[in-house]
């Protein structure tokens, strides 16, 4: 039996308190969060991908399986500081195409 998994792609926003932090560590504390909510399972099941992060913006789009959206949501609200700075990761768009995500990253970039 083929199983379909369908993307989806979250176009974020890193606001912080101070400088905003480098995507790694955006990265590493999605991951650590996520996989200490869901589980090892869970994480690798929910096939996070990061794309098109600008640094000084601090936007960019994240990518996950449509069953794992609504858990990606919660992890978002839940991230309260990365790297001993207060930011709050706000989710601005949700589609299922790349194109479209990066169509309104960039109208937000203007």
């Amino acid at each position: 039996m083929v199983v379909i998994t369908r993307d989806r792609y979250v176009v974020f926003q890193v606001l912080a308190s101070e400088d905003l932090p480098p995507l790694s560590s955006i990265k590493s504390k999605i991951w650590e969060e996520y996989q200490r909510i869901f589980g090892i399972n869970g994480t690798t099941g929910a096939g996070l991908f990061f794309d098109n992060y600008g640094e000084e913006e601090g936007m960019g789009i994240l990518r996950c399986t449509h069953k794992a959206l609504s858990n990606l949501m919660v992890i978002l609200s839940r991230i309260t500081d990365i790297c001993d700075k207060d930011v709050i990761l706000i989710p601005l768009y949700t589609t299922g195409l790349v194109n479209k995500a990066k169509s309104y990253l960039k109208a937000l970039e203007k």
